[in-house]
């Protein structure tokens, strides 16, 4: 038994989700990231440390996590890590060239 056509009507409605999601993945970090840190709240993580918010190419992200041995601070350059689906602050970028 074959199927039914889809209406045009579910047709580009399929085609507007794929297209949405297609949008979402490209603005995804992935790998390693250079971002700025665009928030701090000290004590609202989990585990009662800082909860880390970076921008990253217009967008932004909670940290979910950091590494033990670096503080956050706002308008840190850090490098970041994105692992299963997971942002974690690695440590901040530091000796960046005077700008003019």
């Amino acid at each position: 038994m074959t199927r039914p056509p889809l209406s045009r009507q579910l047709q580009a409605a399929a085609r507007r989700f794929s297209d949405g999601q297609s949008e979402r993945a490209a603005r995804t970090p992935t790998g390693r990231i250079v971002a700025t840190v665009a928030d701090v709240q000290p004590g609202a993580a989990s585990d009662g440390n800082a909860l880390v918010m970076v921008t990253w190419r217009g967008g932004y992200y909670t940290a979910n996590g950091y590494a033990s041995s670096y503080t956050p601070a706002i308008g840190h350059r850090v490098v970041c890590d994105y692992i299963d689906n997971q942002l974690i602050v690695a440590y901040r970028v530091v000796g960046a060239p005077t700008r003019e």
